[in-house]
């Protein structure tokens, strides 16, 4: 696997939904609807593939493979809604997270 940088932007309009690109602000190779859904790229990111081996959720040999033959890598992260949006509330009022164990005490 070659040494790559690349670029990761997060969804303005939905919660966890990332997208890897090989070139930073190069949306050219996106679908055309792809771009709408997702909204206005918020950029977090760029990291060394050589670097860093591991990545959340996606395997480096599934990154490269898109990267090659889309130019770019969608990810959605999904989790169970519940934990999602008790999670964000707590977030926004400065909480740590609940566990999914403390979360299904709740509703038991």
């Amino acid at each position: 696997m070659k040494d790559r940088l690349v670029y990761v932007y997060k969804s303005s309009r939905k919660l966890r939904t990332y997208l890897y690109l090989e070139e930073r602000d190069n949306f050219s190779k996106l679908p055309g609807g792809l771009l709408d859904a997702f909204g206005a790229p918020k950029f977090v990111m760029v990291f060394s593939m050589a670097k860093h081996p591991r990545l959340p959720k996606i395997t480096p040999e599934e990154l490269e493979r898109s990267l090659n033959e889309r130019g770019y890598l969608l990810r959605i992260d999904l989790e169970d809604e519940e934990e999602n949006l008790l999670n964000e509330e707590r977030r926004l009022r400065g909480l740590p997270p609940l566990t999914r164990e403390q979360i299904d005490g709740f509703f038991h």
